[in-house]
């Protein structure tokens, strides 16, 4: 998903501004998107009306009555099926036949390949090289770790970290000759092939390293999103003779008596017709998460089944595909679901400034954080608001003050004045592009930021009309931002501990306040529990021969929340770990 570069007045995609940055907020949360429940469940699920934690076993775990073999139209011979045609699955094909491997099926129940976004972050590799770029591995995956509550499996994160940048590398040959290295702030042509540095350059007044949560220079960005150089991999992969099935429902793993091997994939065909495909070497299952799957939201994580799903997938009847088809299939034949907290992807970009560190309050008027966190810390203490509604706040010196701010997941940190380049080059950076009709060049337009018919937005020459405005208490909120301007005076914030040098007073008009809302949901990280090698494992912690999982149907990566310290790891992961099970199925 790409979007385009300018906007005019001061919505969230304006200060995001460039492409890939307003991307990630079309894909992963954008302000103000009312909660609602969640699409419905898989057809595999469907044995039962539902059932929640604590209340009995829940649908999705019971296994459907096995698929008769008098059902069954056509056998289809194969020794490595791969279930999902996403990143992970598409990598892993092409990384299998080219180290070797015959006769892969490929099983999507879409109408074609499938993939989302324009980011792949990774650690090292030829580009990172040229910049001078050099990430220190163990600090990423130390802070991810920390992020996720010390619960995933480090050496599953270090295979990302160990091998990202190869993957990274590889990603990219597939497109040799048909892209561009842009680390410059070249124009862009919103089609060309073009591979740019997203939250690169810092701005020299930013000191990242004073940040309480930092954020790593891993993420590429490739324009105009991974469409195309994923096309590139596909036709590697068909040339080879991989066979791919689209519009093909996987329904059940074939595994006797839920013991021994894994021997096939039972699907179903758009017409309604069942096959067998015969996997002599392996099942892969690449299928993805369970966003969609309203029961097993509740189930696994019944604090974020609010959360509205904006995946943009769909399979060949129009559904979501992202419904735990391979978590479902997996669990049926014996294998282990990860223990959780499993991680939704619920992370904030916050307002007009993004997630820059300026004054937030509450409906009441009340100051209730260090504000100086990234989007999901920040959706976290949302959450837990009254009315899920905080607002933003500052004032007429805000283009002077972003340059602190670090750049990261939903910052904002550079003014550019319309018609101008970036500085220092990156394409990616978050940066706040003027519009010429702003008369003044200082007003950032609240006024064109519309939700249905209402302004969201609201600017005021005082702070007590400003919260005439915001609706708040107007005694309580001039005595929060009093109070705010004493702290930033002494260079001190004693209530919440904020750095002195990201707390900027409100004192000049005209003042401006933004309405934070409940964000969205794209993915809900939890997976089959696996090994290093990607054998999913049995509830015995025993490995089920045959069966690998892999992308986000692989367990141990993220749980908690999903971390922001390393941007673009979702798909940095499914592309390497998809690269090195690949290898391993080639060597069966």
């Amino acid at each position: 998903m790409t979007t385009t570069s300018h906007r005019r007045g001061l919505s969230r995609r304006a200060f995001l501004g460039l492409g890939a940055t307003a991307a990630v907020a079309a894909g992963a949360g954008l302000a103000g998107c009312a909660p609602q429940t969640n699409g419905g469940a898989s057809k595999g699920a469907e044995s039962g009306s539902g059932s929640t934690a604590g209340s009995g076993t829940p649908s999705f775990m019971t296994a459907p009555e096995p698929i008769a073999e008098g059902d069954i139209t056509e056998t289809i011979e194969a020794d490595i099926v791969i279930v999902g045609a996403g990143l992970s699955g598409i990598s892993a094909a092409r990384s299998a036949v080219e180290n070797g491997a015959k006769n892969i099926v490929v099983v999507e129940k879409a109408t074609t390949w499938q993939y989302r976004s324009n980011q792949v972050g990774c650690i090292g590799g030829k580009i990172q090289e040229d910049l001078g770029i050099h990430i220190d591995k163990n600090a990423v995956v130390g802070q991810i770790m920390k992020e996720c509550g010390y619960r995933p499996n480090q050496r599953i994160l270090n295979l990302w970290a160990d091998h990202s940048g190869e993957a990274f590398d590889w990603y990219l040959a597939a497109s040799e000759g048909q892209y561009v290295v842009e680390a410059e702030s070249d124009p862009y042509d919103g089609e060309s092939m073009s591979v740019r540095k997203m939250h690169w350059p810092h701005p020299e007044e930013a000191n990242v390293a004073a940040d309480y949560y930092p954020i790593f220079d891993d993420c590429q960005i490739c324009l105009p999103d991974n469409g195309p150089y994923i096309q590139n991999m596909v036709e590697i992969c068909e040339e080879a003779g991989v066979r791919f099935l689209y519009s093909t429902f996987a329904r059940q793993l074939v595994r006797p008596d839920n013991a021994g091997r894994v021997e096939g994939v039972i699907v179903e065909d758009e017409n309604g017709d069942y096959k067998k495909i015969t996997a002599s070497k392996a099942v892969l299952l690449a299928t993805g998460d369970y966003a969609s799957n309203a029961e097993m939201m509740s189930y696994y994580v019944p604090w974020s089944d609010r959360f509205a799903s904006i995946f943009p997938n769909v399979d060949a009847k129009g559904e979501k595909t992202n419904t735990g088809d391979g978590q479902q299939m997996g669990m049926w034949i014996g294998a282990k679901m990860e223990d959780g907290p499993h991680a939704p992807m619920t992370h904030h970009l916050g307002g007009p400034l993004g997630m820059d560190a300026f004054l937030l309050v509450d409906i009441y008027g009340n100051r209730f954080m260090n504000e100086d966190v990234g989007g999901q810390p920040f959706q976290n203490q949302l959450s837990r608001l009254p009315k899920k509604t905080a607002w933003q706040i500052f004032d007429s010196k805000w283009k002077d003050q972003i340059k602190y701010m670090d750049t990261g997941h939903g910052n904002v940190n550079w003014y550019v004045e319309s018609g101008s380049e970036v500085p220092n080059g990156s394409y990616g950076k978050n940066a706040y592009i003027s519009e010429e009709d702003n008369e003044d060049g200082n007003t950032p337009g609240f006024t064109s930021y519309f939700e249905g018919d209402k302004a969201v937005g609201v600017t005021a020459n005082s702070i007590s009309e400003l919260a005439k405005l915001m609706e708040v208490d107007e005694a309580t909120l001039v005595a929060t931002i009093e109070r705010y301007n004493e702290l930033a005076a002494a260079g001190n914030d004693e209530d919440f501990g904020k750095r002195a040098d990201r707390l900027f007073p409100i004192e000049e008009g005209p003042f401006y306040a933004y309405p934070l809302t409940d964000t969205v949901i794209l993915v809900n990280m939890g997976g089959l529990q696996t090994d290093v090698d990607f054998n999913v494992l049995d509830t015995e912690d025993e490995v089920i021969e045959g069966l690998y999982a892999v992308g986000n149907a692989q367990g141990g990566r993220f749980l908690v929340d999903y971390p922001l310290p390393a941007p673009g790891i979702s798909h940095g992961m499914a592309l390497t770990h998809g690269m090195l099970v690949g290898r391993i199925l080639a060597q069966l």
